[in-house]
């Protein structure tokens, strides 16, 4: 009876055990399926496949380097091919940084309406929602907005936008002052529909893109210049301004 007893309580342990172990596999591959998928889409590595040459560029800090030179035809020939490969709406698509914002733009919303997040490798970076940020009809004030500022300037169907995420002090350091976690908390100014909008932008880059994909609805076009440089059209809707036309900037931006 003893040896009978004691084989019983082996058998359990080992049932015991067994169960246990596939519950937990259970469990593992449960969490794994209930994980969004995520494909990553290198702004570099299509421009790569797509024949965009390289040459040599003065970057902001002065130096030189070699950098993918994206004009109207490359920036129209990248998105039809993300829309000819990427659409399962299964997938969660992060779209890393590239050497303008409004190409960036340009793939975000041309994989609209999929799930699309930037993918900001920047220090501080991670994965930036293209969230719906709240529209008030003033300009909110820098204190009560995580220090962003904004100055708007209307001229018949066109629309100008100065911004800078960052403040007066890191600005003049060429350093960020923004915590990119606030991104999805900003509120930005309400502007009118069928509109021309041209944005420059000083700050981190990630910012800008969620600002400027902000205003896609409604407006006629979405133009944005970083730095010193012109506008570049990275959405349009109008045969006026086409999707990678560039824009002489002569508003200064002295956010």
């Amino acid at each position: 009876m003893k040896k009978k007893a004691r084989y019983l309580i082996i058998i359990f342990v080992f049932v015991f055990i067994g169960l246990a172990a596939t519950y937990s596999i259970a469990q593992k591959d449960g969490q794994i399926k209930s994980e969004p998928k995520k494909v990553v889409i290198s702004v570099s590595e299509v421009g790569e496949k797509i024949g965009v040459v390289k040459e040599e560029t003065v970057m902001p800090d002065g130096k030189k380097a070699f950098a993918q030179k994206w004009g109207k035809a490359e920036i129209k020939k990248a998105i039809a091919e993300l829309k000819r490969i990427y659409n399962d709406p299964e997938i969660t698509y992060l779209v890393t940084s590239s050497p303008h914002p409004a190409i960036t733009l340009a793939f975000i919303q041309a994989l609209q309406p999929l799930n699309v997040l930037y993918l900001y490798m920047e220090p501080g970076g991670d994965e930036v929602e293209m969230c719906e940020l709240k529209k008030v009809k003033q300009i909110p004030a820098p204190d009560s907005n995580y220090g962003v500022r904004f100055e708007i300037k209307e001229d018949g169907d066109k629309l100008f936008i100065n911004f800078n995420s960052d403040s007066p002090e890191a600005t003049a350091l060429k350093q960020h002052s923004f915590d990119i976690k606030n991104t999805c908390k900003l509120a930005i100014p309400e502007i009118p529909a069928g509109k021309h909008v041209f944005l420059h932008a000083r700050g981190r880059y990630c910012v800008m893109v969620a600002l400027a994909f902000n205003y896609v609805k409604g407006s006629k076009s979405i133009s944005i210049a970083r730095h010193e440089d012109d506008y570049t059209c990275a959405v349009s809707f109008s045969d006026e301004i086409e999707t990678g036309e560039v824009t002489t900037r002569t508003l200064p931006n002295n956010l």
